[in-house]
């Protein structure tokens, strides 16, 4: 009898095989007969879920916004300013520097590939209009300055909090460092949407 084999559980058991290649070798480097050891099968066998590895490398970036989007949307809407910046907080772990590193270093500071700049572009969005759904009530409650539209105030939070992360990806620094520039960072937001 044929062994019946779980698609999604395979494609996330190569997905993770190709970041740690990816990340341990670079992903110019990497071959696709790598990643196929890595993840223990055939290379053969990766073809029939990922056709190159260019697809894989989106396929990475997909999951991890996906990620961040599900983490994110896990938090609770907040009833005050401070609760919507612990939120954040805790939607910026340190440990995802490395990630976000790789994947400006393959795809470039313009993100030329249209199929990326749309994954990439397509979360920014999400995450300034769930940004502005939270603002919107915050704004009326007085918690956040009432001279600010909740989209514009979303926009700029979300670009802010990108290029730290990025800047913090290209140019360095430990797990303590990004979280004390990123807590700077909150702190100085935090007292710029204050009502």
């Amino acid at each position: 009898m044929p062994k019946i084999v779980d698609r999604e559980e395979m494609q996330g058991r190569i997905l993770d095989a190709a970041m740690a290649c990816f990340l341990d070798q670079g992903y110019h480097a990497t071959k696709m007969q790598d990643v196929a050891h890595q993840a223990g099968m055939a290379k053969g066998t990766l073809y029939l879920y990922f056709q190159s590895k260019e697809a894989l490398l989106l396929a990475l970036l997909q999951r991890y916004f996906e990620d961040i989007r599900a983490r994110i949307s896990d938090i609770p809407a907040p009833q005050t300013l401070d609760q919507f910046m612990t939120g954040l907080r805790l939607s910026m772990p340190a440990d995802r520097l490395a990630a976000t590193r790789l994947f400006f270093d393959v795809l470039g500071p313009g993100f030329q590939d249209p199929r990326a700049a749309e994954i990439i572009g397509g979360f920014f969005a999400w995450l300034a209009d769930h940004y502005a759904a939270q603002f919107a009530p915050l704004i009326r409650a007085g918690e956040i300055r009432g001279d600010l539209s909740a989209l514009a105030a979303a926009q700029a939070v979300t670009a802010m909090l990108d290029g730290l992360v990025i800047h913090l990806a290209i140019f360095g620094g430990d797990e303590s460092d990004f979280e004390a520039r990123r807590d700077a960072t909150l702190s100085l937001l935090e007292a710029g949407l204050r009502g």
